[in-house]
């Protein structure tokens, strides 16, 4: 039996019900809970998709290895999960293969995969970045303004995101005195905390996601900092780091991902793919501030949509 689908970039077809497995390697992260919402409400538009959702937590390689490999086993028909170590996967992915299973690669480039549904880190990085930098012109036209950025040892395919701002801050005549570790509200807090004792003038964190830079905003808060003389900005668009930029303190923007459309692409893709169709697709991000109230204003009714 066989069911058609209207995909966002065509027609594809599968066998019904159609198993989509979705291995992401930080599924602790509430981002990842919009994400998937948006694939789970896709699915149900689609019809006949019964999606399976990974817990891999925290980068953890053997973890999702046994994850992909069950998958495997179960005889699914398309698998989409975030390479954290390519070379690793190799072997799973061509045993999927073999068995006629579609693999996509989910944020980053997979070689040999059947497909693609990413998003651009460089961009990301570069429109924080720009932001940071033009804060710096505007409030420390001297230079002299310290800067903390978060970085992600588990995933150093996300390195752009962490790279980017660095470029951007010291072209503009910052300083980078920290550069954290971590994805959670906890460890941004915490790590901005230790920032501040040692640079008390601390004026600029830019988070790996949203929920790093949610933190260092309560850090600054906490400290007492002067809103007007300090910039936050995460990446994502999460709905957290959203609800900050709107309190219009110390949180002033986010490269925001468009959900709806990442999330639709996990069922689309795979889809395309198992109908052996071209399954490649890049969701640009669009940095997203008070400086366009409406827009941010809209994002966070569509997550509120989702119960976001």
């Amino acid at each position: 039996m066989t069911a058609s689908f209207g995909a966002s970039s065509g027609q594809a077809s599968a066998p019904s019900p159609c198993r989509i497995a979705f291995s992401h390697a930080f599924s602790e992260l509430l981002v990842v809970q919009s994400v998937r919402a948006h694939a789970d409400r896709r699915a149900r538009e689609v019809g006949g998709v019964a999606l399976i959702h990974g817990t891999t937590q925290n980068g953890d390689l053997a973890h999702q290895l046994a994850e992909l490999s069950a998958w495997i086993d179960a005889g699914v028909e398309a698998i989409v999960a975030m390479p954290i170590d390519g070379a690793a996967l190799q072997p799973l992915m061509a045993r999927a293969q073999a068995k006629g299973i579609r693999v996509l690669s989910y944020a980053f480039p997979l070689e040999g995969s059947d497909g693609e549904v990413g998003f651009d880190a460089v961009l990301s990085g570069r429109q924080c970045g720009a932001a940071a930098a033009a804060f710096i012109g505007e409030q420390f036209p001297h230079g002299g303004a310290k800067a903390l950025v978060g970085a992600l040892a588990a995933a150093p395919l996300f390195a752009p995101r962490w790279l980017e701002p660095i470029s951007a801050i010291e072209a503009a005549g910052g300083q980078i005195v920290a550069l954290g570790d971590g994805a959670t509200v906890e460890i941004g807090r915490r790590q901005t905390e230790e920032a501040l004792r040692e640079h008390p003038d601390l004026a600029i964190v830019i988070g790996i996601n949203d929920e790093f830079a949610v933190g260092a905003a309560q850090a600054f808060e906490a400290a007492g900092k002067d809103p007007s003389l300090s910039f936050v900005c995460g990446q994502d668009g999460a709905p957290e780091g959203l609800r900050e930029i709107n309190r219009g303190l110390h949180y002033k923007g986010s490269a925001a991902i468009l959900f709806d459309q990442l999330g639709a692409a996990i069922v689309d893709q795979s889809l395309h793919a198992i109908a052996g169709q071209p399954a490649s697709i890049r969701i640009p991000s669009e940095y997203v501030s008070l400086a366009d109230p409406d827009r941010l204003n809209q994002l966070l009714s569509a997550f509120g949509s989702l119960g976001g």
